[in-house]
């Protein structure tokens, strides 16, 4: 359900960029790629980072961890459908 909901999305903007003609529509598409990208990256970082913070973590940061990762988890499982 949750991928059928972004197949749906991303025809919606393709549509949509491909009714746009010239130069402005290809900069719109340039800056969204780049913002993509940059948001990716971010992403990444910090999980790599996370990940390698673990091992040095006290029970009660932990357990801050888990529980924040779980709220999170939540929050997608109610996004995705």
């Amino acid at each position: 359900m949750g991928l059928d909901s972004l197949v749906e999305a991303v025809s919606i903007i393709g549509n949509a960029l491909a009714s746009a003609k010239g130069l402005g529509s290809i900069l719109v598409l340039a800056g969204f790629s780049l913002i993509l990208a940059l948001i990716v990256g971010f992403g990444g970082w910090l999980l790599i980072r996370l990940v390698k913070k673990i091992p040095r973590m006290t029970p009660i940061e932990f357990l801050k961890f888990v529980i924040f990762f779980s709220l999170g988890l939540i929050v997608v499982g109610i996004l995705l459908p």
